[in-house]
């Protein structure tokens, strides 16, 4: 079972978040309110109310932002996934960015985009509640994920990705500001625009 700690963790961390952008915390309602109960099952995939997963933006020296073709869902979206049992989100997002990609810290030039200080640090550039559908092949009924994404930048030239394939089927680098069209999905919009707005 979850340990009290690490829901006032997550807790701080909302909090701290929601203090850069207080305008998301109508959209995170559900969260907020499993953490203010302390749902003590966040980072369990079994919990059909909602659970904790981790994302990551990736932006390379070219200002592209790496797609993947998610398999259940037929939609290109960044890498991520759920979060491992009390996993730290950033670290699950990390994780979930190595594992289906095959981009690591190690020789691939990876750090975590500070957003040249104006962000807070450590923090999450987006927070999101999405829902899933259900999957009957995982015995799972419609939920909801609680997404931490993370942007991360490649400091170095091409990179060669191993994608996963069970779970991912092709991958794209696209312009940052074309995610700005909202023709993959309002929350890349959104992110592009935070990104976009931060960096200048």
């Amino acid at each position: 079972m979850m340990t009290g700690n690490y829901i006032e963790s997550i807790a701080r961390l909302l909090q701290d978040y929601l203090k850069h952008w207080s305008e998301d915390q109508p959209r995170l309602e559900v969260l907020l309110k499993q953490v203010e109960e302390e749902d003590r099952e966040l980072t369990n995939r079994k919990n059909m109310v909602g659970h904790l997963t981790g994302s990551a933006l990736v932006v390379d020296d070219q200002n592209r932002v790496l797609l993947i073709k998610h398999n259940m869902l037929k939609r290109w979206l960044q890498p991520g996934g759920h979060l491992d049992f009390e996993e730290w989100p950033a670290d699950g997002s990390l994780r979930e960015l190595v594992e289906e990609t095959g981009i690591s810290e190690d020789g691939h030039g990876l750090k975590l985009h500070r957003l040249h200080g104006k962000f807070g640090e450590g923090l999450p550039i987006d927070v999101d509640s999405h829902k899933i559908p259900e999957n009957p092949g995982k015995g799972e009924g419609p939920h909801l994920h609680h997404d931490f994404q993370y942007v991360y930048e490649l400091s170095e030239g091409a990179h060669k990705l191993n994608l996963q394939e069970e779970e991912v089927s092709q991958f794209r680098w696209l312009p940052l500001e074309e995610l700005l069209s909202g023709a993959y999905g309002v929350r890349l919009q959104r992110v592009a625009g935070k990104i976009l707005t931060l960096s200048r």
